[in-house]
Parts: structure tokens; C-alpha cells; sequence
């Protein structure tokens, strides 16, 4: 067999075998997570209730927080082992139903500490805690089926007019956010007046957190395909 052929075929089997134990792994944890699920006494009887009590459970499963093993005892307390609904729900178990106020916070600041520590200190956050009206976070999140909400899609169920609301951070809103898009508002509607054509909106940057880990993951399998083309190449002329 030439160096080329070999030099190939070893690099097909090297990718083989990283995507074989790749799909095990995920194929293994898939089970566990499973298991685990079954497990909990929490999701057992509330598949059995119906309707409105059923439905945390059918949104939870397959959500984000499903996949990281975030179980219902994490963010509502009790005890998931638990044989009875007595017991599951006990206070002594440290049970505290829907978390609110503060409480919801604190429950979400356990694996999100920087996000939460951040959104508190917004002017939606004051005004969620003070009672005044501000988005919890599973109002915007959603409490079992969790998703990054699209904006402003989603600030329409509060906001009559959300002009500006895709080019701020919706987790850190400020006196000097408001000022912001109140100019912003106020350009766009001199502009209509005048018949000219508004300008572009100034580009915020963006948190882009939640987008890296997809995009190291495809920048190297890039990688990866580039550097196997380019050993074939020189294999190729040695040949």
C-alpha cells in the first residue's frame, strides 16, 4: 500500500472512531439522564395527573435544563426520592413550590450567578423585585421549557412600541438604555415627519455567549477536514 493510501486511511479511521466515540458518549448520557428522570417521584405522579399538572413535566423533558440534569427538586426544593406526595412536598424538605420574588433569583443564581447578579441590578430586574411590574426570569425564559426569547419579539407582550429593543441588552436595561432608545424614537419620528428615509440604527454589541460553544465546534470540524485535505495533498505528490 502507497504512503498516500495509508496516510488517508488512517485519517478516515481516526475520524471514524471520534465520531464512534462521540455517539456512544452522547448515546450514554442520553440513558443516564433517562434513568435519572425516571427516577424522580415528581415526574412520575405528575404524568399522572393531566392537563395543567402534567404539563411542567412534557415541557421539561428534552429542554436545556433537562439535558444538564437540572431536576424539578433544584429550582421548586423537596424531596425527589420521596414515596408519597406528603413527603415530596414537605417544607421540612426544604419544598418551596414556584419560586418568586427573590426566591426565583436565588433558585436560578445557583448555576446562573453572573446573569442573575446582573439582570438584578437592571432597571427590569429592580422592578420585578419591587413588585412594579419588571419580567421574572421564566417570564421571559419560560419555567420548564427554557429558550433564549427573541427580541423584541417577545418584549411586544409588555412594550407597545419596541423600536430600538433588538439593538440593546435586554438583561442589563439602564437610565442610559432608556435615554437611548428615547432618542432613538425621537429621530424616527422626526425622520416620518420629514419624509426622509431613517437612518440605520446604531449597532450594539451583543452578548454572544450562548453561540460560541457552536461555533468553536464548527470552526473545528473546518479545521479538522482542512488539515486531513492538506496531508492527502502531500502525500499525494510524494507518491
Amino acid at each position: 500500500m502507497s504512503e498516500k493510501k495509508s496516510g488517508l486511511t488512517v485519517f478516515i479511521c481516526a475520524v471514524a472512531l471520534i465520531f464512534s466515540v462521540s455517539a456512544f458518549g452522547q448515546k450514554n448520557v442520553s440513558q443516564q439522564k433517562s434513568n435519572a428522570a425516571k427516577s424522580i417521584s415528581c415526574v412520575n405522579c405528575h404524568k399522572t395527573l393531566g392537563g395543567e399538572l402534567t404539563k411542567p413535566v412534557t415541557e421539561w423533558t428534552g429542554s436545556i435544563h433537562y439535558q444538564n440534569g437540572i431536576t424539578c427538586n433544584m429550582c421548586h426544593g423537596g424531596d425527589p426520592a420521596a414515596t408519597t406526595m406528603e413527603k415530596a412536598m414537605s417544607k421540612d424538605h426544604g419544598f418551596i413550590g414556584a419560586p418568586h420574588g427573590q426566591a426565583q433569583f436565588d433558585a436560578c443564581a445557583k448555576c446562573h450567578a453572573t446573569e442573575v447578579s446582573m439582570y438584578a441590578k437592571s432597571l427590569m430586574g429592580k422592578a420585578y423585585l419591587e413588585g412594579k411590574g419588571g419580567p421574572s426570569c421564566a417570564k421571559c425564559h419560560g419555567p420548564h421549557h427554557n429558550v433564549i426569547p427573541e427580541v423584541p419579539q417577545l418584549c411586544k407582550s409588555c412594550h407597545k412600541d419596541t423600536t430600538g429593543f433588538d439593538q440593546i441588552d435586554p438583561m442589563n436595561v439602564t437610565p442610559s438604555t432608556v435615554q437611548m432608545l428615547s432618542k432613538m424614537k425621537i429621530k424616527l419620528g422626526e425622520q416620518k415627519v420629514s419624509g426622509t428615509r431613517p437612518a440605520a440604527a446604531p449597532k450594539i454589541s451583543e452578548d454572544l455567549d450562548p453561540y460560541k460553544i457552536g461555533l468553536v465546534a464548527f470552526g473545528g470540524s473546518i479545521f479538522v477536514f482542512i488539515l486531513g485535505y492538506i496531508i492527502y495533498l502531500i502525500l499525494e505528490k510524494r507518491d
